[in-house]
């Protein structure tokens, strides 16, 4: 199965764009960031913003590739991850330690 990889430029806290990478290789997802928590392999918002498909803070001219970001993301670890993220941030009776466990099974997840 081939290797495909995208990569955008986006608009973070710092003067510089972070670079967010997403790889594809047959089943599996790996998105990185160059953001300061994206480094560390923690949770990061520019990738979760690219993979629900929001192009807003992306300053290439690469925005139409979000949609095939997005496409790679079904049938992933990633996406399993997501959707667990999704439910526990969704629910009023979620621990803080629930959420934070699950950002770090998505972040885990999105390194591998």
């Amino acid at each position: 199965m081939a290797l495909d990889e995208l990569t955008f430029q986006v608009k973070g806290s710092s003067a510089e764009p972070y670079e967010l990478t997403f790889i594809k290789d047959g089943d599996s997802l790996t998105a990185l960031c160059s953001c300061p928590a994206g480094q560390y392999g923690n949770f990061c918002k520019h990738r979760i913003a690219i993979l629900d498909g929001n192009s807003k803070a992306i300053v290439g001219d690469n925005q139409d590739q979000v949609a095939t970001v997005t496409s790679w993301l079904q049938g992933t670890d990633v996406a399993a991850a997501l959707t667990e993220f999704r439910v526990i941030e969704a629910s009023k009776d979620a621990s803080k330690s629930a959420l934070m466990a699950a950002k770090r099974k998505l972040a885990k997840a999105m390194n591998s």
